[in-house]
């Protein structure tokens, strides 16, 4: 196969337009772990014809079915090669933690997670307004420099700061036109349903107005990307984009024909339509590369493959530009990620579209009922700074609420499920929760332990690890907080039940967790956003030190961690909140609220620092003895001892 190829300018084509458009367990017995027999393909003919099979066997008169699918191994959802490689720890038992380098509130330290404002060397940058901002860190922000980043009004952008570039990554959709309807039994309009892309630009910040270096558009969706030291690993899916008949007319001569022009569709599929493709260009549009992102013989299956979905995990070093230094990719597809220093796991939760888990010979019967919730995991050694190695797939019973959900630590992988959907309230009566611990031996994850039968009934809303330590908290209508010891077979020491549930737990020092979440009455209905101290030192009896009610509102932190910061000097945690009225019919309030801890872990709320209802705040930032409460319209800075206003600055259209 002939990968993407270089052009020179001379050869300069026209700029590809891109239009933009917690964590959880489950009980049930896990099959012990088998070595996936994970193998590239033999070449590309042998990679095309497995996608035309696998997309011809998921035709229907209608469409195309769900290809995302397990990696298999002999008829078994394999808990294959991989596992949680040695990390550190983002905290000990009585460390608190403190934001990244960039003001990011991270999962693991030293692993850099993409977001929409970033702080460095006293400035401020901002992905707003489709827009990268530069602002001065001071206590009257000034607009320092601007790059609009091209095509339409984007969202769900994110930042990665690196020396002194920064990269933009952009995800959008681009729709493909339909061709006219025919005036037969079949509706011919052979319907594209768009093609996600994910858009990679690279800006120079040596200066404070920032200029484009490189661009990169790759034809997958955007999952995530980790940053650690200088290398970015960048996680994308892509599935085939199909032209599919749908019936015009109903009846069985209708379907078998239009059965046929989808199965035809799936046979006709090239190489660049299966898999993700990229162009690089540089600053000027000249086209630098075009063509697959990932070399046939860098993509992985199982000995019986299934599936048409391509994961790619693309490795990049923005100091040498958006060249990638390596590609590789795995026949599933991916939903959440995360990373240690030294392994990044990606893992999809599929709402019963696999079939049963069976154990194999000489374990416990685990099959799973029909329509079983199941996650998979696929893991990547990212120990080297220019290469990314796959090393294998799992499957667990249960989902995943969140990327919290995982953890690698001292060699072992931690994942906690929950076994029923929180959306079947008949199978929630029997549900409860779990934690599994994986560790890899000779080529296969193998489970050396587990803790199940965690919150009958009842759902996981947060969980955080640290150390050998596993927090769980579930909810239904109490909060029971679980305290799991993880350094052996791991075992329920401790538990507390409190009113409400926590979604995000942070460690604060001093033993303690601040929990962030929803305050509920006796018969579980929510009464709005509640911050709570517990003391976890003796682990086999957890206590509630102190809990601060917020009123009604809403805060993103309460779903995404990022919006949250905590300042470990100041004692100091900040984040975005929106308050209402009880009836929830109108708005009072929008602001970021800072709330302190002291030594006994006391709760006050410092102050709330207004910001425009209409341009309300994703994130705040902690700057030395500053704040920054950052939203789409713009950013309102204030002092962060007293969360007083110093100063503003709005964003231009």
């Amino acid at each position: 196969m002939q990968r993407r190829h270089t052009v020179t300018a001379a050869t300069a084509v026209t700029a590809l337009v891109a239009s933009i458009g917690a964590a959880q367990l489950l009980p049930g017995a896990v099959p012990a772990a088998r070595a996936a027999g994970l193998v590239p393909f033999s070449d590309c003919p042998d990679l095309l014809a497995h996608y035309r099979a696998e997309l011809r066997a998921s035709a229907t008169p209608y469409g195309f079915g769900d290809s995302g699918s397990p990696i298999t191994l002999d008829g078994e959802v394999a808990v294959s090669s991989q596992a949680g490689g040695t990390a550190r720890s983002g905290a000990d038992a009585t460390g608190p933690v403190g934001p990244g380098s960039t003001g990011t509130n991270l999962q693991e330290q030293g692993v850099d997670e993409p977001d929409l404002a970033k702080l460095r060397d006293g400035r401020l940058v901002v992905l707003a307004r489709n827009r990268v901002q530069v602002l001065s860190a001071e206590a009257q922000p000034r607009l320092l420099g601007s790059l609009q980043l091209g095509g339409e009004q984007s969202y769900g952008g994110e930042l990665l700061l690196v020396g002194d570039r920064a990269l933009a990554v952009v995800p959008g959709m681009t729709i493909e036109p339909q061709e006219p309807e025919q005036g037969d039994d079949l509706r011919r309009s052979t319907y594209h349903p768009g093609t996600p892309t994910t858009r990679l630009l690279l800006l120079d910040l040596s200066t404070d107005q920032p200029h484009l270096l490189e661009e990169a558009t790759y034809q997958a969706q955007y999952v995530s990307a980790r940053l650690v030291d200088e290398t970015v690993r960048l996680v994308t899916t892509t599935r085939p984009v199909v032209p599919a008949a749908s019936i015009y007319v109903p009846g069985p001569a209708a379907e078998r024909k239009s059965l046929a022009t989808n199965q035809r569709s799936a046979d006709a599929l090239t190489l660049s339509d299966v898999l993700p493709q990229v162009v690089r260009r540089d600053a000027g549009g000249a086209v630098l590369e075009r063509g697959d992102a990932v070399d046939c013989g860098d993509v992985s299956h199982a000995r019986r493959p299934r599936g048409a979905s391509t994961l790619l995990v693309t490795t990049l070093r923005p100091a040498d530009g958006l060249a990638s230094s390596d590609d590789t990719a795995v026949t599933t597809d991916g939903d959440l990620v995360y990373a240690s220093e030294e392994r990044l796991y990606v893992a999809t939760s599929r709402w019963g579209t696999v079939g049963p888990i069976r154990a194999p010979a000489g374990t416990a019967d685990s099959s799973a009922a029909p329509g079983e919730v199941t996650t998979e995991l696929h893991g990547f050694d990212i120990s080297s700074a220019t290469s990314t190695s796959y090393l294998g797939s799992g499957s667990v019973p249960g989902y995943v609420l969140g990327r919290w959900a995982l953890s690698s630590h001292e060699g072992a992988l931690r994942v906690a499920t929950t076994r029923a959907p929180p959306w079947d309230g008949e199978r929630t009566e029997q549900t409860s929760s779990m934690v599994v611990k994986l560790a890899e031996r000779d080529g296969a994850l193998v489970e050396t332990g587990r803790v199940e039968g965690l919150g009958k009934t009842e759902q996981i809303r947060a969980v955080r690890y640290v150390g050998d330590v596993a927090a769980v908290v579930t909810f239904r209508q109490t909060d029971p907080l679980y305290l799991l010891d993880l350094s052996g077979t791991p075992r329920v020491l401790g538990e507390l039940k409190v009113p409400g549930f926590s979604t995000y737990l942070h460690p604060i020092g001093d033993g303690r967790l601040l929990g962030l979440g929803q305050d509920a009455d006796p018969d579980g209905r929510i009464t709005g956003v509640q911050v709570s101290v517990f003391d976890i030192s003796d682990l086999s009896s957890p206590s509630l030190v102190d809990r601060l009610s917020l009123g009604h509102g809403y805060t993103p932190a309460l779903d995404d961690s990022r919006a949250f910061s905590y300042d470990p000097d100041r004692r100091l945690a900040v984040l975005p909140f929106s308050g209402y009225h009880p009836d929830g019919t109108w708005q009072e309030s929008t602001s970021a609220l800072g709330i302190a801890v002291d030594s006994a872990g006391r709760l006050r709320e410092v102050g709330r620092l207004p910001v425009d209802p209409a341009t309300p705040p994703s994130r705040v930032l902690v700057d030395d003895d500053r704040v920054y409460a950052v939203g789409d319209g713009g950013v309102v800075a204030g002092e962060a001892a007293s969360m007083l206003r110093t100063g503003a600055l709005v964003f231009g259209g």
